[in-house]
């Protein structure tokens, strides 16, 4: 009998101790990666997680985006930016690549963390430039 223990800790230990769950894990299908890769955010959010080596502040995910963002010619503050970014993080692109096992989100703590899948974005997102087209990486 084998015995697992990081199973009998609560989730919130488990998300702290970086079990990465990858029992059981299935290859992402090419449009999952290509969804994935199709926004600045997500591309973002994933290269965070895989350069990190703590869980990471959604807040600080928010202020890297914002400083990669903003354009001073548009009327737009900086705090009212930052809010558009949380939003779109926190309902949208975080749900998504924890769907996929992307990134892990602690709601409750507002930390996010690779997951298990967040390794196969590894090679595709060592380009800091993006003249070259996702298509040509995924083939």
């Amino acid at each position: 009998m084998t015995i697992h223990p990081d199973r009998t800790l609560p989730a919130s230990d488990r998300f702290q101790l970086g079990t990465d769950g990858a029992i059981g894990r299935r290859p992402l299908p090419r449009e999952t990666i290509r969804q994935v890769l199709d926004s600045d955010r997500r591309r973002e959010v994933v290269r965070c997680a895989l350069a990190a080596t703590d869980p990471i502040a959604v807040r600080t995910l928010v202020g890297r985006l914002a400083d990669a963002e903003r354009d001073p010619t548009v009327g737009t503050t900086i705090h009212r930016l930052r809010q558009r970014i949380h939003t779109s993080l926190c309902e949208t692109h975080l749900p998504l690549l924890e769907k996929h096992d992307i990134v892990r989100y602690d709601e409750m703590r507002s930390l996010v963390a690779p997951a298990a899948n967040c390794a196969a974005f590894e090679s595709l997102l060592e380009f800091d430039s993006l003249e070259r087209p996702i298509s040509a990486r995924l083939e």
